[in-house]
């Protein structure tokens, strides 16, 4: 998905063949860095609380930079565009809601810790995650809340030695509602641009005529 701007001039687009080629090239470029400084600038509504927690930080659409990153140009001779082939990119410009596919319920991290867990055992997904820990700790349910545990430490008596203090791990639900943040789109301050740009790459080509 992406936001693209095509550029066809009915009466002299033979004659430009190729010409504005390299047009086109800073345009995608352009609406590159439109969709980053949009993105940098922040994009309405606020995360909501959990999420700021989780992330540690309030920015919407900016976590690890993956969205920035992933934003590309592209162009030919005669078009330009900016777009994204990222799986929850959709969903964070168009809003939507996120059931699960392949389970009951959605695990959603309850803080950073859960993420800093995930990143020191290498896991992809809570299920993973989970499986990682089982050595290590123990797990409960309280109504919407998944918790672990520190089990503790075997003790020659053959008992269990003091575990450590429960926390939540995960919040369970059947569903996240994820509101729209459009970051792929042009505003009047990119159309001044790049009609400015279009009108002069004709003007070149066509050598000033």
């Amino acid at each position: 998905m992406g936001v693209k701007v095509v550029h066809r001039p009915p009466d002299y687009a033979k004659r430009l063949g190729a010409g504005l080629a390299p047009v086109m090239r800073n345009a995608a470029m352009y609406l590159q860095s439109s969709a980053n400084r949009k993105i940098n600038a922040g994009i309405a509504p606020a995360n909501a609380p959990l999420t700021q927690e989780v992330k540690q930080g309030g920015q919407t659409l900016r976590d690890r930079g993956e969205l920035t990153k992933s934003i590309a140009p592209h162009s030919g001779d005669l078009w330009a565009d900016a777009s994204t082939n990222l799986a929850y990119a959709r969903i964070q410009q168009e809003g939507g809601t996120i059931t699960p596919k392949n389970a009951n319920a959605l695990f959603i991290p309850a803080s950073a810790e859960t993420r800093t867990l995930m990143r020191s055992y290498g896991a992809s997904t809570p299920g993973k995650l989970i499986k990682a820990m089982e050595g290590d700790y123990g797990f409960f349910r309280a109504g919407r809340v998944f918790f672990a545990y520190k089990k503790g430490r075997a003790l020659k008596s053959g008992k269990t030695g003091k575990g450590g203090k429960e926390f939540a791990l995960f919040i369970i639900s059947k569903s996240v509602k994820i509101p729209a943040r459009p970051f792929l789109f042009i505003d009047e301050k990119d159309e001044a641009y790049l009609m400015k740009l279009a009108r002069d790459g004709v003007m070149n080509a066509l050598g000033g005529k």
